[in-house]
């Protein structure tokens, strides 16, 4: 599944696409740090639940 997170910085979307953890569960796995594709300012994943893209 694809989800979608606003740079803090600048308001660039950018997306990632998840792992899904466990076999029966709705769980997702996206990196916990990341750098904006736009301004490569460091951002924080927010805690679920996220924007679909």
């Amino acid at each position: 599944m694809e989800f979608v997170f606003q740079c803090g910085w600048c308001d660039g979307d950018n997306f990632f696409v998840g792992r899904q953890v466990g076999f029966w569960v709705d769980k997702w796995e996206v990196p916990s740090e990341w750098d904006c594709r736009f301004c490569e300012g460091l951002n924080y994943t927010p805690d679920p639940p996220w924007e679909e893209a």
